[in-house]
C-alpha cells in the first residue's frame, strides 16, 4: 500500500488492527510476520502503530541505531502534544509549539492517539486558509490572528509544562495544578490564552477589595439657574452667497441639498428668498429717451430729360448681354422707349414721336415693334433676333 496507509476500500472491508497486538506480533515474530497478517496495512503504519501499542504498555523501546530521531526537543514536543489536545487538533498543536515535526509519530511514541477536527470545522478552516492565499484581506487578517491565538496558547502550555520537574515516559504530560503558583507563572501570558488553557483559574483570581468608604464631603448646593432656552444646532445651510454662486455654476437644488446635507425644499425657499429680495432691491428701470425724428429725407432725384435713371442703365446693360447688341444700341433702345413713355403720360392720347428734321423716320420689324410694346406695357419681353434689331 502507497503512503503507509489504509485505502479506502479495504478500510471499509477491513478491520484497523489495535496497536497493542501489532507491538506484540511485531517483537514476538518480527515485522514481516505483521505485514503478512495485517496484508491490506503499510508497513510505516504497522511501525507506527507498534510503538504506540509498546507506548501504551510503559515499554519505551531504545532509539535504533542510526534511526532519525525527532527533530525537536522533548519539552517543544511536549507542548506540541498538549497544545493540541488543548486546542482540538494536532497540527494545530504543532504550530503552536512553532515545530515541524509529523503528527503521528509525535503523538505513536507516546502511545497517543492524534487529536482531530470535525469535518465541518476543517472544511471552515481549509477555506479561510485558500482565501488568504489569494490575497483576501480579511481572510488573511483572521488567519493571522488564528495563528497569533495558537502561539500564545502554545506559550501558555510551555509556561505550565516548566513547573513540573519529571513527566512520565508515556502517555500524556503531567500539568501543574491549578493554583496560585500557576497563576503567578502565568501573569505575563495573554489573558485570552490562559483562560482558554485552564479555565479554572478564572475562580482562583481574588475579588477586588471594597474601598474603603470616604469621609462625608459638605455639598454646597449651586444658586438656581434660570431656564434658558436651549442652545440650538449649528445649521448646515449655506449662505446666500453659496448659494447664488452654486447656481451660477449650474449646480442642482438636489446636488446642493446633497452636498450640504439639508432637504431640497429649504434649498428651494432660500433661493425663492433671494430672488424676491432682488427684485425689491433692484432699481426701477428709467424710461427710455424719446428717439429724435429723422429728418426727412429728400426724394430721389428725378433725371433730367435727355438721362437716363439707373434703372433704365441696367435694362440696358441686361438687354445688351442677352440679346448680344452693343452697349450703345441697348442704351438708345431704352433711351427711345422712356422718351416715349413720358410723351404719354404728358400727352393724351398718344402720338407717335417724329422723326428728327433733317432724318428719315426709322422703320422697325414687326419681331421689334413687338418687342417695344411688350416693354412699354410691362410684359415679359419676346426673344428677338439679332436680324430683327436692324434697320429694314
Amino acid at each position: 500500500m502507497k503512503g503507509g496507509a489504509l485505502s479506502s476500500i479495504d478500510a471499509d472491508v477491513y478491520e484497523a488492527p489495535a496497536a497493542a497486538l501489532v507491538a506484540g506480533i511485531v517483537d514476538s515474530h518480527g515485522l514481516e510476520a505483521a505485514c503478512e497478517r495485517w496484508f491490506w496495512v503499510g508497513e510505516r503504519t504497522l511501525c507506527s502503530l507498534a510503538q504506540k501499542g509498546r507506548a501504551q504498555k510503559g515499554d519505551v523501546a531504545p532509539r535504533r541505531t542510526g534511526g532519525r530521531g525527532l527533530s525537536c526537543s522533548e519539552l517543544d514536543a511536549a507542548v506540541a502534544v498538549e497544545a493540541g489536545y488543548v486546542l482540538g487538533s494536532a497540527q494545530r498543536g504543532i504550530r503552536a509549539a512553532g515545530v515541524s515535526v509529523g503528527a503521528q509519530g509525535l503523538y505513536s511514541r507516546r502511545g497517543l492517539t492524534p487529536p482531530t477536527i470535525s469535518s465541518e470545522e476543517r472544511g471552515i478552516a481549509t477555506s479561510l486558509g485558500a482565501r488568504a492565499r489569494r490575497g483576501d484581506a480579511e481572510a488573511a487578517a483572521a488567519w493571522q490572528a488564528r495563528l497569533d491565538f495558537e502561539a500564545a496558547v502554545g506559550s501558555v502550555i510551555r509556561a505550565a509544562l516548566a513547573l513540573v520537574a519529571e513527566q512520565p515516559a508515556t502517555g500524556r504530560h503531567v500539568l501543574p495544578p491549578v493554583d496560585a503558583a500557576l497563576a503567578e507563572a502565568l501573569r505575563d501570558q495573554d489573558p485570552a490564552a490562559v483562560a482558554f488553557a485552564f479555565p479554572g483559574l478564572a475562580a482562583l483570581e481574588p475579588e477586588p477589595a471594597e474601598p474603603e468608604p470616604e469621609p462625608p464631603v459638605t455639598v454646597i448646593e449651586p444658586p438656581p439657574i434660570p431656564e434658558t432656552v436651549p442652545m440650538r444646532r449649528m445649521s448646515r445651510m449655506p449662505t446666500d452667497n453659496v448659494l447664488i454662486a452654486e447656481r451660477a455654476q449650474g449646480r442642482s437644488v438636489a446636488q446642493m441639498a446633497s452636498d450640504w446635507e439639508v432637504k431640497p425644499s429649504a434649498i428651494r425657499a432660500a433661493l425663492r428668498r433671494i430672488d424676491e429680495a432682488a427684485q425689491v432691491d433692484a432699481p426701477a428701470p428709467e424710461p427710455l429717451p424719446t428717439p429724435r425724428p429723422e429728418p426727412a429725407r429728400p426724394p430721389a432725384p428725378v433725371p433730367p430729360p435727355g438721362r437716363l435713371s439707373v434703372d433704365n442703365l441696367a435694362i440696358a446693360v441686361a438687354l445688351a448681354r442677352r440679346e448680344g447688341i452693343t452697349p450703345d444700341e441697348a442704351v438708345r433702345f431704352v433711351r427711345a422707349d422712356v422718351e416715349q413713355a413720358r410723351a404719354r403720360v404728358l400727352v393724351a392720347p398718344f402720338v407717335p414721336d417724329r422723326p428728327p428734321a433733317g432724318f428719315p423716320a426709322p422703320r422697325m420689324s414687326p419681331q421689334y415693334e413687338r418687342w417695344f410694346q411688350a416693354l412699354t406695357d410691362g410684359e415679359d419681353l419676346p426673344d428677338l433676333e439679332i436680324e430683327d434689331c436692324l434697320h429694314v
